[in-house]
């Protein structure tokens, strides 16, 4: 005899726009159709089929107090057990455009012996709608490691399944059975809102295993699928077998276990040469806000932060790390100072070489970024680790947009962007614009940009340490065209536009002629090693 449900479990509203399977069942079913619910449990999707799209609806339930409080949205319900009837038997004559077992399979020891009876039930172009638990969900995998096997009131060891279903063990269910997929679809269940939540959020198996085998259990195109929805047909009217889940669905479940469960350490660097410490003291204040964010949505673990003084002279550090502390980072903080100005690149490098972590944020003290920034950025990292090098949208402080990817730049683009008078820019925008891949970068994600700019650049650590940082010989200008093209080569570099940022700074050609002098210098450097374009 089957196990009966328990009543509590089972009560569900329906929200015909929601993404769990009930949901799902009712959108694909059309108007004024007939319908066999098996496992009809109290009728709440029984009950919206008949109410608010037309259907005809005969149904099967085990347990009487459902039956009873289902009965009245359905033309016929029996209270049998699925195990020891024949429906062809108690639905004599009848003929259904769907037939609906939405989480019953696994309730039963036979499940195989009630699907066979469905095809001669079938209209010829009806279908069967199925839903089933995946045994292969990241949690429960998790928790057999551990050693355990626990069954709950509900969930995916609900105390009532008796069968187990992987995708390929269900598909292969239904061929036995003279069924054959025609579409496969699939629920998400984020970890942090399962039954596992607590293994997972504190003390449990997530904080006590290695990485390699947490990046194991994780990396699987299936880990957080927690229900597939299957629509078959009967084999001898399908061709081939539908059988893997969409790909949106595969990436969704990609994104979000990755960016919850595989959580990087962060180290940032800021390089400071006589800064304006009101408009640092902004920077930090902002970067505080950002990696809050970051943290508390599960994205990011230790973060280590080192500003390098560059000078003038060392009367910065005192002035620095006062303003450091004031800033009460969530981070650990050091001033690097004593060097010397060494140059942008060299600077930089000081502070990669302190650091340990996966991720690695080069920025620039007259940056601002959005509170979700960070939180974007990492959150796309862990979704595509082909991704080595994430550039930002920009914008100025008076709010026009800043467009920080380029071509690889010509002599005359160089001129025209840093010198032409303002006349001579309007005249050749055009051109302009295509330099900066104005119509590129926009507000879609764009791939394999040649240069990002320097200003923020959201690397990951293995690649920087591949190429070897930055160039040192730069000191300042170029050294992040040199960087782009170098990464390049071993990475991918990508414009997310979801990562947001104010950039204060820029324009040599207005700083002197010390500054026009530098940028000259290494624009000559970066075309003698690259290869010199001249329009």
């Amino acid at each position: 005899m089957a196990i009966a449900h328990t009543s509590h479990v089972y009560h569900r509203t329906l929200d015909p726009n929601g993404r769990d399977s009930l949901a799902r069942f009712a959108r694909l079913i059309r108007p004024g159709s007939w319908v066999l619910d098996l496992g009809a449990g109290p009728g709440i999707l029984g009950r919206y089929l008949a109410e608010q799209r037309a259907c005809t609806v005969d149904g099967v339930e085990y347990n009487p107090v459902a039956v009873a409080e289902a009965a009245p949205g359905y033309r016929r319900l029996e209270c049998a057990d699925l195990e020891q009837m024949t429906l062809a038997d108690q639905f004599t004559g009848c003929q259904y455009d769907y037939i609906l077992c939405a989480d019953i399979l696994e309730h039963l020891r036979r499940p195989e012996a009630l699907l066979a009876q469905l095809p001669e039930l079938l209209t010829p172009s009806g279908q069967v709608l199925l839903s089933v638990p995946n045994a292969a969900y990241a949690g429960l995998i998790a928790e057999l490691l551990a050693g355990d096997f626990r069954y709950r009131p509900e969930g995916l060891l609900d105390a009532t399944h008796l069968r187990f279903f992987t995708r390929l063990s269900l598909l292969r269910l239904l061929e036995e059975c003279g069924l054959r997929s025609v579409a496969l679809d699939a629920t998400l269940m984020d970890l942090g809102h399962s039954e596992f939540a607590n293994d997972w959020a504190s003390g449990g198996w997530a904080e006590t295993w290695s990485p390699a085998v947490i990046r194991a259990l994780l990396d699987r195109p299936e880990a957080l699928i927690y229900q597939f929805i299957v629509t078959a047909v009967p084999a001898t009217e399908a061709g081939t077998a539908v059988d893997q889940v969409p790909v949106e669905v595969v990436a969704a479940a990609q994104a979000a276990l990755a960016t919850r469960l595989i959580s990087p350490a962060l180290s940032m660097a800021l390089v400071t040469y006589a800064p304006d410490l009101a408009v640092l003291t902004t920077v930090l204040e902002r970067l505080g806000r950002a990696l809050r964010h970051a943290q508390q949505r599960g994205l990011l673990t230790g973060v280590q932060l080192t500003l390098v003084d560059n000078g003038p002279g060392p009367g910065w550090r005192e002035s620095l790390q006062s303003l450091l502390a004031a800033a009460r980072l969530p981070a650990t903080v050091e001033v690097l100072s004593g060097q010397g100005n060494v140059g942008y690149g060299a600077a930089h490098n000081l502070a990669l070489h302190r650091g340990g972590s996966a991720v690695h944020l080069i920025l620039n003290p007259d940056v601002l970024l959005e509170e979700d920034a960070l939180s974007e950025g990492l959150a796309f990292l862990a979704a595509h680790p082909e991704a080595g090098l994430i550039a930002p949208a920009a914008w100025d402080g008076q709010g026009r947009r800043h467009y920080l990817c380029k071509r690889y730049p010509t002599v005359l683009d160089l001129a025209l962007r840093g010198f032409a008078p303002a006349w001579l820019r309007r005249r050749l925008q055009t051109r302009l614009e295509r330099y900066e891949l104005h119509e590129q970068a926009g507000d879609a994600v764009l791939w394999d940009p040649p240069i990002a700019s320097g200003c923020f650049m959201l690397c990951r650590r293995a690649a920087l340490e591949q190429v070897g940082g930055f160039r040192p010989d730069y000191f300042l200008y170029f050294e992040d065209f040199d960087l782009s093209l170098r990464l390049a080569a071993v990475t991918r570099l990508v414009y997310a536009p979801q990562v947001r940022i104010v950039h204060l700074g820029g324009h040599a050609a207005r700083k002197g002629w010390r500054h026009i002098s530098l940028f000259l210098r290494a624009a000559a450097r970066f075309f003698h090693r690259h290869g010199w374009r001249w329009w």
